[in-house]
């Protein structure tokens, strides 16, 4: 959550600072312990503030969009250059999952072309995130018997 408490004695300041961050454009604004009647009353006020914001500002949706992180626009997907014996291999790799259970695609820009390669891409990677759901409606559903 975006609250977090200040103290600093030496300038007699106590409080919650909510902080929040949208499309670079920071919300802010401190909850005093004296103006609100106490530490547990200014917390609160911070958290209703906070939720009040999060509501008017919603975070939007990150896919299809590209920054420094991430020039495909697609979680998961990236263009990826690899060299091997000499040879340089450019593709389109789409991964998913972590640790041991970690698995990624390839496409070859070579074969397919940049964006064939791009679009099979994303479908091999959005096919996998349908599938995570359907286990976790599945598995959510199974618990609740």
């Amino acid at each position: 959550m975006g609250i977090s408490r200040i103290e600093q004695i030496e300038k007699n300041h106590f409080g919650y600072y909510v902080r929040l961050n949208r499309e670079g454009i920071q919300f802010a604004k401190f909850f005093s312990d004296k103006k609100y009647g106490g530490k547990r009353k200014s917390l609160e006020a911070a958290k209703e503030y906070y939720t009040n914001l999060v509501e008017k500002v919603p975070l939007k949706r990150q896919y299809g969009r590209s920054n420094i992180r991430n020039t495909s626009g697609y979680v998961g997907v990236s263009r990826t250059r690899s060299t091997r014996r000499g040879h340089v291999y450019e593709y389109w790799q789409a991964w998913w999952g972590s640790g041991e259970n970690r698995k990624s695609v390839k496409f070859s820009i070579n074969k397919y072309g940049a964006g064939q390669a791009k679009q099979l891409a994303i479908k091999a990677r959005r096919a996998w995130e349908k599938e995570a759901e359907a286990q976790r409606k599945y598995s959510s559903i199974s618990q609740e018997q």
